[in-house]
């Protein structure tokens, strides 16, 4: 398996080094928007060709005429480097099972934001993947320590997932036990390769009480289907009120911490590795992993 590794850095320095503003917006555009415009269509309105990027609250061409802190700050902690030292240390891990996954190279990009239109919740960070193609980003808008912390699980979080999606694909029969799994092999994977300082705040800030509301109500409804159903049930009442979605009383990312410790238990129950279990069904990990039996 293969790895290209966008050099983001030089483009965010070319376009800090172009002081013409419609030259700069070309290059931006060209460089950076464009090979992500069928995935900013979901999430933006009009025809500015700008509206994706803001939708998605990336720093914007205007507002690059000095280096944003954010790029300061993520220059310092080499972000670059350790991201594609990631990748390539996740991409080793799959090369055992090439010949069960449908493309041979992985793609990563990391990207500023502006922390002022940028998610709170957040916490500074975030990841996607792109639907049609096998490459992921990695957005910063507030680095932090705690959140740079978390660099190298982020990036192998979204790896992982460009690969369990080409074996189990998204459709409208997707269920809420599907999407938790997706979420906590992800997130295990993560953990196995780096351990559990990079697991993400939707694990690591959820306490007992949570916990336990999260596997109540998600436990009740893991056969639940419905795009907008099953997101209120990963992402809690606080991204369901925000986005006009059912709300279920679950705690925000209660189903990527559900997800996270039902893959954990099933690891533990079965022995078998978090790569083998990349390529095992959600109801087969739920069933072995016994953890809405307690």
């Amino acid at each position: 398996m293969n790895i290209e590794w966008i050099d983001t850095k030089a483009i965010y320095h070319q376009l800090i080094q172009t002081s013409d503003e419609s030259e700069r917006e070309r290059l931006y555009l060209e460089r950076l928007a464009a090979p992500w415009s069928q995935m900013m269509a979901m999430a933006s309105q009009g025809d500015n060709p700008l509206e994706g990027a803001r939708a998605w609250h990336w720093v914007l061409p205007d507002e690059l005429t000095r280096k944003p802190p954010a790029l300061v700050t993520l220059e310092e902690g080499n972000a670059w480097e350790r991201g594609e030292r990631a990748m390539r240390k996740a991409a080793q891990r799959f090369v055992p099972y090439a010949d069960r996954i449908p493309f041979d190279t992985f793609t990563g990009w990391l990207v500023i934001a502006n922390p002022e239109t940028s998610e709170p919740i957040m916490r500074g960070c975030t990841g996607s993947i792109d639907w049609m193609q096998p490459r992921f980003v990695v957005q910063y808008d507030t680095p932090t320590p705690r959140n740079l912390r978390s660099l190298e699980g982020m990036i192998i979080h979204e790896m992982n997932h460009l690969v369990r999606l080409r074996v189990f694909p998204w459709s409208m029969s997707v269920s809420v036990g599907d999407y938790i799994i997706h979420e906590g092999v992800a997130e295990s994977f993560a953990a196995a390769l780096y351990g559990e300082e990079v697991l993400g705040h939707y694990v690591t800030e959820f306490d007992d009480s949570q916990l336990a509301t999260a596997k109540r109500i998600i436990g009740a409804g893991l056969d639940e289907t419905g795009f907008d159903v099953i997101r209120s049930y990963i992402f809690g009442d606080h991204w369901a009120r925000k986005l006009g979605l059912p709300q279920f009383g679950v705690p925000n990312y209660g189903g990527y911490a559900i997800g996270y410790w039902v893959v954990q238990a099933y690891l533990k129950q079965t022995g078998r590795s978090i790569e083998e279990t990349t390529f095992t069904s959600a109801q087969e990990i739920i069933e072995a992993s016994g953890f809405f039996d307690e």
